[in-house]
């Protein structure tokens, strides 16, 4: 009990959490607005290769990289809007697409650009020094917790928050609720529809360009092929989870950082299970989560007919 919910698993936790909620939040605004968004997948990867690519060709400052890349992917997003805004195609297949273009892609240019294959770590990044929270130091489980944190975890639930206040208090948030429940509703209320989609799905390429540079910055100091491996999906589960309420998304993610820390600590100890089980801790809890929501939703379903009864 003290291995799962110790300070050092919980710190773990935030920070695995972090770029699943990043890409979680452009996934709820494009839920809300009625766009179904599994392209984040490949929009992280964008994200992680952009800031990586930055770094290698430049001075390697990771901040500035964060922000090319939050700005590189945000355009890279614009041909998924294109394709589904534009030429109204179906989601799930642009999405399937724009992921297989995205591994592709990062693959083809790690090699063209940076004359490297299948994995490149910079030698001059310079990392952005980690949070030094000294007022904590007298509560001792917060303060090992959020102690040496780089500045992008209470970022990323400022961003929660505010994305939460946006959609609950905003003229756009409401807009954007509105298109997601009834299009011709909210056309014949004077909603520009075309205008929100495109906003939801560039703002769903900036927040995963983050979660990218701060996975491949920070987390990991490198870019390898498809390193991603499924990050953006397990984002988008939370979301369903969470009913797309950023606070309640921010909770899952963590559950799914935790599983990951717990698996981390496991192997860590030589319990004696094998790595490849203990790698697929969090993806089989996504996949329970997943069955709950699902029968949860069909739970409130049936109540709500048996009250129109």
């Amino acid at each position: 009990m003290d291995l799962l919910f110790s300070a050092s698993v919980i710190s773990s936790a935030i920070r695995i959490a972090t770029p699943l909620l990043l890409a979680a939040l452009g996934c709820i605004l494009c839920e809300k607005a009625g766009i179904t968004n599994l392209a984040i997948e490949g929009f992280m990867l964008m994200g992680s290769f952009i800031s990586i690519a930055y770094i290698t060709k430049s001075d390697g400052s990771v901040l500035i990289a964060m922000l090319v890349a939050m700005i590189g992917t945000m355009l890279y997003s614009g041909l998924f809007g294109l394709v589904v805004v534009k030429f109204e195609a179906n989601h799930v297949v642009a999405s399937i697409a724009m992921n297989m273009l995205s591994v592709g892609l990062t693959t083809f240019l790690l090699q063209a650009m940076l004359g490297a294959q299948g994995m490149i770590r910079p030698a001059n990044i310079q990392k952005i020094p980690n949070m030094q929270f000294t007022f904590l130091e007298k509560i001792s489980f917060v303060g090992s917790v959020f102690h040496n944190q780089s500045f992008v975890v209470p970022l990323a639930i400022l961003m929660a928050a505010a994305l939460y206040f946006v959609i609950k208090k905003t003229v756009y948030g409401l807009n954007v609720v509105s298109l997601g429940e009834s299009e011709g509703a909210a056309r014949s209320a004077g909603i520009s529809v075309k205008k929100v989609q495109w906003s939801v799905i560039l703002l769903s390429g900036l927040f995963c360009g983050l979660a990218g540079a701060y996975l491949s910055t920070v987390i990991l100091s490198e870019f390898s092929i498809n390193m991603v491996q499924g990050r953006g999906f397990t984002a988008y589960t939370a979301v369903i989870f969470g009913n797309t309420n950023a606070i309640l998304v921010w909770l899952v993610t963590l559950l799914f950082g935790w599983a990951e820390a717990i698996g981390v600590q496991i192997e860590l100890a030589g319990m004696g299970i094998p790595s490849s089980v203990i790698k697929m801790f969090p993806y089989v809890l996504a996949i329970l989560v997943l069955m709950i929501s699902s029968i949860t939703a069909k739970n409130n379903k049936e109540k709500r007919l048996e009250r129109r009864r």
